[in-house]
């Protein structure tokens, strides 16, 4: 007989908790389930484990493969269950009491795409001896039955704020999620299945009591710890903007981005903040100045310019700034490392220098080619409101400038933008961002010559300026 429930539980190097996360599924008093043990490769007691739990009862499955990672061992479960809806559990969560009999009182009353499971989420100790549970502020606090697609899109963007799109913790319909597969180079996988089947989900469910706890470690020792909070990861930033881009283009599909996509954004700078805390986690064998070109380098002009619609560039700055202060207060710096947003730093935080030395080094930093997105102007027009002496006005006036015709430019007012960007050849300060914006907003009005002359003049002006480069490609690619 079919399972009503297929739940995929990936394991690594689990020995500490899969006990605790299996026995939590055997005492559900609904019992048609299956549950996969998938053991991704362990080196550990884990293969032992998983082999006796498969002797001891008949709905549980072992399978062993070689090591490729949480998702690759989801995607094996995926193949294999056969039950009319999966869900997932990690190896080191746990299921409440009553959980399956939520999920199934659910079930009964509407053949539902999708449940959302509510999770807690708990710090703890290496051996999930909790330290503090996080409360329900983001949360949707009451329960609901939508069963029409256009609700559901309309809601989608609230699921993900409350973080119910967050995880894999919920159930899905076998016949939706199986066609798929999870993306096995990113640790946040869930998050891009969820925008994966989002245009196939036309009902969901939630009931806001907990289900089921998940446990985040927050004074990791052990590298075996299979989790992913507080651990490094060189290709994070990309993660994000890659998550940012796929639900900005669902929203786009559904024609509900102009609503959204400022809160989206908003939402991932957040993440990028939250991201650039973990250069120090213990896993991070990056030198510091490589940490530092990281944090700089990373914030990409898609989310800079969404934030400066939204006004949350002095967000950006301040945790940016935040974070390689610190970085810097730790004396792991070398005195002549060259960075421009260091420089800003380093200039605005000393006690030894003219504040002529403060004042160039901050126009340095700000208009230097590494910094294109002028991370800092927010800081400085604050720093120079109050200290009137740090003002350089000519800088100040160019950069808020090219900043609103850089607005102009992602809101789509492009003639507006054009007439904009041409007013900073009028001032002394010269940049290649300039021709950047020149050379989009011909493209976009269609003037292809006019785009290609600006291009090229901002290569003849600044020779070899990635930005540049790739938008001459883009225009000859279009010509050809």
């Amino acid at each position: 007989m079919q399972p009503l429930l297929s739940i995929i539980m990936p394991i690594y190097n689990n020995e500490r908790t899969l006990k605790k996360a299996v026995d939590s599924i055997l005492v559900q008093k609904f019992d048609n389930w299956e549950l996969l043990l998938v053991d991704d490769g362990s080196t550990d007691s884990c293969v032992q484990i998983v082999e006796d739990y498969a002797k001891s009862d008949i709905r549980i499955k072992a399978f062993h493969k070689k090591n490729g990672g949480m998702y690759s061992a989801c995607n094996c479960g995926l193949e294999q269950a056969i039950g009319k809806y999966i869900t997932f559990c990690c190896a080191d969560d746990t299921y409440e009491p009553i959980a399956f009999e939520i999920i199934k009182v659910q079930l009964d009353d509407y053949d539902y795409d999708m449940v959302f499971i509510a999770c807690s989420s708990n710090d703890c100790d290496n051996d999930q001896n909790i330290i503090f549970t996080y409360p329900y502020e983001n949360k949707i606090t009451n329960s609901f039955k939508i069963t029409d697609k256009k609700t559901v899109e309309m809601r989608w963007f609230d699921f993900l704020v409350a973080e119910l799109l967050m995880s894999p913790i919920n159930v899905y319909k076998s016949s939706i999620i199986k066609k798929y597969r999870f993306r096995e180079d990113y640790y946040i996988s869930d998050r891009f299945m969820n925008n994966a089947i989002a245009d196939e989900i036309h009902s969901v469910s939630y009931n806001p009591i907990e289900q089921y706890k998940h446990y985040k470690y927050i004074n990791i020792v052990d590298s075996n710890v299979n989790i992913s909070m507080n651990k490094y990861y060189d290709y994070e930033m990309d993660m994000l903007i890659d998550q940012y881009l796929d639900y900005t283009n669902l929203f786009a599909k559904w024609g509900l981005l102009d609503k959204v996509l400022i809160n989206f954004a908003n939402l991932t700078i957040q993440g990028l903040a939250y991201a650039l805390t973990k250069i120090f986690a213990f896993n991070n064998k990056n030198a510091t100045t490589t940490n530092i070109d990281i944090v700089t380098n990373y914030y990409n002009d898609i989310i800079f310019e969404t934030a400066a619609i939204s006004d949350s560039l002095l967000e950006v700055d301040n945790e940016i700034f935040k974070t390689i202060l610190t970085i810097i207060q730790t004396g792991k710096v070398p005195a002549n490392f060259d960075n421009p947003v260091v420089r800003m730093i380093t200039a605005i935080n000393s006690t030894t220098m003219l504040i002529d030395e403060v004042k160039l080094e901050i126009a340095n930093g700000l208009l230097d080619y590494r910094n294109p997105y002028r991370i800092g102007f927010e800081t400085y027009k604050n720093l120079s409101d109050k200290y009137p002496q740090l003002s350089n006005p000519e800088l100040l006036a160019y950069l808020q400038t090219e900043q609103t015709a850089r607005k102009l430019l992602f809101t789509g007012n492009l003639e507006k933008a054009l007439d904009t960007v041409i007013q900073l050849f009028n001032s002394k300060i010269s940049t290649p961002e300039q021709y950047v914006i020149l050379t989009l907003c011909g493209y976009h009005l269609g003037l292809t010559e006019y785009a290609k002359n600006a291009v090229e003049t901002g290569l003849k002006n600044f020779p070899n300026y990635p930005r540049l480069e790739e938008l001459q490609n883009i225009i000859n690619e279009r010509n050809d």
